[in-house]
């Protein structure tokens, strides 16, 4: 019932987590899982616009809490449509709030009139729309993410909470004689994420006389082309495209380090997971991902997007110094565990959700 509450009594939320889809591969999609099922005195339900013909995974969520809505959608008629159905849809299930980690359809929902959490992700340029539609309340994974919200929309976020991974107590020992001469790049197969660059760094390496070793872990549109560049520059075999795993930790110790050159990027849960694995991760400088860099590390970081040469030199670096590479991982782990910590994210998050819906909650 809604009304008076114990303020000693657990409260019990209704949290819908929408997303535009849950792909496997989509980092947004892992965390929402993750928080979701660290949360404690809230009943999350979920809901996603169309497939758009991607591998999701949605096993993870009952199915009588599930529902998809075409938001996304082009056509007047039927995003009208759909928003009518989604409001009797969340109004029939009693829920108080949608937690949206996609900002056009936070704002499509915001502007319908229903209550919305943005999450922001990623760093986007000034656009009037969002400008004007977003939603009034707002978070952000990182620091630079928050700095951008404020400087496209005026808005301050309500707060800066980080994706949730795993992380044992201590950082594993690395077997250096095992992986001394090999990396890690987890990341779909998309331009965003700069293998293209890669594996002409990687060309460079091989042109310089090293004989270092790439697993690409992911799926995605581009592996193609990219097959082709490796076997075009002679380096199939030093690049090994090893697909899409659901045991990421399993793929991390396999290698000396991490690598992730996206063009942009929120807070890679991939980073999270190698930290977790006591690897760190050769970044570039781009919002999101400097966040992620701690402050002492021996080793070069923050490259430039879309400089192979810069790329490759610090990569030769980097495989140079493995000792430096084992500090830099525990640096990296004791920087990012406890932000990580999922128990943790979801308790920030459901301490958000209240401070939003103040004393409408149902007790």
């Amino acid at each position: 019932m809604r009304g008076f509450r114990n303020p000693y009594q657990q409260v019990t939320m209704r949290i819908c987590f929408m997303n535009d889809n849950f792909y496997r591969s989509s980092g947004a999609a892992i965390a929402i899982r993750r928080i979701s099922e660290s949360m404690t005195g809230v009943d999350c339900f979920f809901a996603a616009c169309t497939g758009e013909n991607l591998e999701e995974d949605v096993s993870w969520m009952p199915a009588e809490r599930f529902e998809r809505f075409d938001l996304k959608t082009s056509n007047a008629l039927t995003l009208f449509r759909e928003i009518r159905r989604f409001k009797k849809w969340f109004r029939a299930n009693g829920i108080d709030l949608a937690h949206c980690h996609h900002r056009r359809v936070a704002s499509v929902l915001h502007v319908a009139g229903v209550p919305v959490l943005y999450t922001g992700q990623l760093v986007f340029p000034y656009e009037f729309w969002f400008r004007w539609l977003r939603p009034s309340k707002m978070t952000a994974i990182t620091p630079t993410v928050a700095k951008n919200l404020l400087e496209t929309t005026g808005v301050r976020v309500l707060a800066c909470i980080g994706n949730p991974a795993p992380f044992p107590e201590a950082p594993p020992e690395i077997d250096l004689d095992r992986v001394s001469t090999r990396a890690v790049c987890i990341a779909r197969l998309d331009p965003v994420k700069g293998h293209v660059h890669l594996l002409h760094a990687w060309k460079i390496l091989h042109d310089r006389g090293f004989r270092y070793e790439l697993d690409l872990i992911g799926e995605g549109k581009l592996q193609p082309e990219l097959e082709k560049q490796a076997a075009r520059d002679g380096i199939s075999e030093l690049v090994h495209f090893c697909g899409f795993t659901k045991d990421v930790s399993a793929a991390v110790r396999r290698g000396l380090f991490a690598v992730l050159v996206s063009e942009y990027e929120g807070q890679g849960i991939v980073t999270l997971e190698a930290a977790a694995m006591g690897r760190p991760s050769l970044l570039t400088a781009v919002p999101g991902s400097i966040d992620l860099i701690p402050e002492g590390a021996l080793l070069p970081n923050g490259i430039p997007f879309g400089d192979p040469l810069a790329l490759a030199n610090a990569l030769q670096e980097w495989f140079a110094h493995p000792e430096a590479i084992v500090q830099d991982g525990r640096l990296f782990f004791n920087t990012l565990k406890t932000g990580s910590d999922a128990t943790l994210v979801a308790k920030h998050y459901r301490q958000i959700y209240m401070q939003i819906l103040g004393n409408t909650l149902t007790g």
